[in-house]
């Protein structure tokens, strides 16, 4: 661990060991990028010193000493395997260190606003089951498959993860063949469509949870989430805690690249759909869909509202959402004192 010499250097850039384990793999693909200002105290009184406001700027732009980049947040002695599954103990272990270090990125606030971000989420369709203040991450207590049998205590920092959970219940009808209706919407890739001797037939009716989700006191731009998921497999991994493994989702077909229109196969070889698609267990599809913004069929979501507005309830939504539905601009509701103003699109 060095200091930069501000003088001579001025960028640092390395690959964290998950990094270097998709890079192994061929899976690299950096498209993202996030400032963090963990080596900065803004004011000292945090330090238990005092100083005059004027001279903060200068401390911290031209005083305060910088730390090279880390690239390894692990002990050097826990990558001593012993030879079996070491190919999953890397693998979790880069995992690991994806998901606790590094996890409090500088975000964009909005200028006209003196209040830091904060999350809104409203459910259209879907009941919250329960809520916990936030849920701690996972503290691991030993090492990774080493050699040594000495225990050692591990640990990263806790994570103050809120967590809201949701259940999720499918409805499922026998039909009869003198009676056919069915109280609920069925799904024809749930049910099987099997005929069993006795005429009788099983259906299933899917069950939708739909989130309307913003950020406000922040610039409201458009794909500014990112979705995660994660298998919680219930095993104990190699960690000591219990095994977490990242899903992928399957990459969409796009036909346009750089405003440029690209041939069908082209544009299937891109997103290496050249084949059959076998959606095997690591894939999000394998066990449910995941639908955001203009992939969310309108009618579903006038549907959610009009149900809302017959109970009498609105929605705040602090970004101002509009849905376009017809008779329903009453049922979101925004602050009446923020600006209209169009910002200018860089």
């Amino acid at each position: 661990m060095t200091f930069f010499n501000p003088k001579e250097e001025v960028l640092d850039i390395q690959l964290t060991q998950y990094g270097r384990h998709l890079l192994s793999k061929g899976t690299m693909r950096p498209v993202y990028y996030a400032f963090f200002d963990e080596g900065v105290i803004y004011d000292l009184k945090h330090a238990g010193l005092e100083e005059n406001r004027k001279d903060i700027e200068s401390r911290i732009q031209e005083e305060t000493p910088r730390l090279k980049t880390r690239h390894c947040f692990t002990g050097r002695d826990e990558f001593l395997f012993d030879g079996i599954g070491d190919i999953e103990d890397r693998k979790e272990l880069g995992i690991y260190e994806k998901l606790n270090t590094l996890t409090d990125p500088i975000g964009t606030s909005d200028l006209n606003s003196t209040k830091l971000p904060y999350f809104s989420l409203n459910l259209l369709k879907g009941e919250i089951s329960k809520t916990v203040d936030y849920m701690t991450g996972t503290i691991r207590t030993e090492k990774t498959g080493s050699i040594s049998t000495t225990f050692t205590p591990y640990s990263h920092q806790t994570l103050k993860i809120p967590q809201i959970n949701i259940d999720i219940e499918y409805k499922v009808a026998v039909t009869d063949p003198e009676d056919t209706s069915i109280k609920f919407e069925t799904d024809s890739s749930l049910s099987t469509g099997k005929t069993y001797n006795n005429g009788m037939s099983v259906v299933v009716g899917p069950e939708e949870i739909l989130l309307l989700i913003e950020e406000g006191n922040t610039t409201c731009d458009h794909e500014n989430f990112d979705i995660e998921v994660f298998d919680l497999t219930g095993l104990t991994g190699s960690l000591g805690g219990e095994e977490i493994i990242p899903l992928s989702f399957v990459k969409p077909i796009k036909a346009v690249e750089n405003n440029i229109l690209l041939d069908p196969r082209e544009a299937r070889q891109k997103a290496g759909r050249l084949g059959p698609l076998e959606k095997d267990s690591s894939y999000v599809e394998y066990y449910f869909n995941v639908d955001v913004d203009n992939e969310i069929s309108r009618n579903t979501i006038c549907k959610s509202l009009s149900k809302i507005k017959k109970q009498g309830r609105t929605i705040y939504s602090p970004c101002g959402v509009d849905f376009d539905c017809p008779d329903l601009e009453d049922v979101i509701t925004m602050d009446i004192y923020d600006s209209d103003a169009e910002l200018d699109k860089c």
